[in-house]
Order: structure tokens, then sequence, then C-alpha cells
């Protein structure tokens, strides 16, 4: 995943260079990375495919109907079992009214969900796998631990995946979060 995704940058900058040489103007690099030092995230985005655009903050996630999920899953350094505080990302999407065509047959199953965090790490989510006539997963937007401690170094909200048995799509310092299709 990382390769690839070096690669996808590798080529837009090949893309962005050729086309200002041609030109004659010049490429700032520093801009391309300007938004992928890391750090801690009070904010982030939902938008792309969706008719209705927000940016949330922790008050505004605060707002909606909690749930909680207890989960299990592996990481680097061994397993965790904890529990997470937050709003399901299907409630999200159902708010920001996902775009679909009805002139094509099932067009959400063709939808995804990319989370990026702060420091520019990406996971995908089929739209799939949260309709309840599909996958039905309870997939979350945390932004507390089950004892209701906030998050603190994962930012203000935290991809939670209740049925990965390893960490990976479990995003910390969620920037954005964009609704795509191929």
């Amino acid at each position: 995943m990382i390769f690839r995704s070096s690669l996808k940058k590798l080529f837009f900058l090949c893309l962005v260079g050729y086309s200002a040489i041609s030109l004659g103007q010049t490429v700032s690099i520093p801009a391309l990375k300007a938004n992928c030092d890391g750090g801690v995230s009070d904010s982030f985005t939902l938008s792309g495919g969706v008719t209705n655009q927000k940016t949330f903050t922790l008050e505004t996630l605060q707002q909606y109907t909690p749930s909680k999920l207890d989960v299990w899953y592996y990481t680097g350094k061994g397993p965790v079992q904890t529990s997470y505080i937050g709003v399901l990302l299907a409630d999200l999407l159902n708010e920001a009214v996902v775009v679909t065509d009805p002139a094509v047959k099932n067009d959400i199953l063709s939808k995804y969900v990319l989370v990026r965090a702060s420091d520019c790490y990406e996971v995908v989510v089929a739209v799939a796998e949260l309709l309840s006539s599909f996958g039905g997963d309870q997939i979350m937007v945390a932004y507390a631990t089950g004892d209701g401690q906030l998050l603190s170094s994962d930012g203000m909200a935290r991809l939670v995946v209740p049925g990965d048995k390893s960490g990976g799509r479990y995003v910390s310092n969620i920037t954005t979060i964009q609704v795509l299709s191929p």
C-alpha cells in the first residue's frame, strides 16, 4: 500500500512537473507535502461524491447520537481489546447523501470512502460494507474511549473498524473522509 501510494505521488509529481516545464513554469515540491506533516487533527471534512459536504469538530460529532463499540484487533505491538464511543460512519454518510446515478444499476455498490490522516496515511472502506442490505458493518468515527475519555494523540477522531482482525484501518488523526467512485 505504501509503495502504491508512493507511485501515485511520483506519477502526479511527474505529470505536474512536465506540465509546468512545458509551460515554462517552476514547481514547488514542498507544497505537495505540506499537508502530510502529521500531528493532532482537530477537525475533518466529509466531501467528494456527496450532496452535503461538512466539516466536523469534536463538538459537532458529539451532537450526534453516540454509539459504543467493543473491539478486539492485532497491532504490531500485540492484541488490543478496548471500546470506543463515536458516530457510525453510515450515519454521517446518510446525512451527507451519497450521490448516485439512477441510470446505473446498483451504483451505490461502486462507491467507496477514502479516509486520510494528518500524515497522509489512507485507507478505503467500500460503501457496501456499511449498508444494512449488504455488509452492515458498524464502522465508526470515534471521538472517545469506552470510558468517556477523549482521544488525545489519536486526534479528535479515529476510524474504528470492528470486523478487522488487524488494526490497519484504524486511522488516527482523520483530516478528510471522501466519497469516491472508480
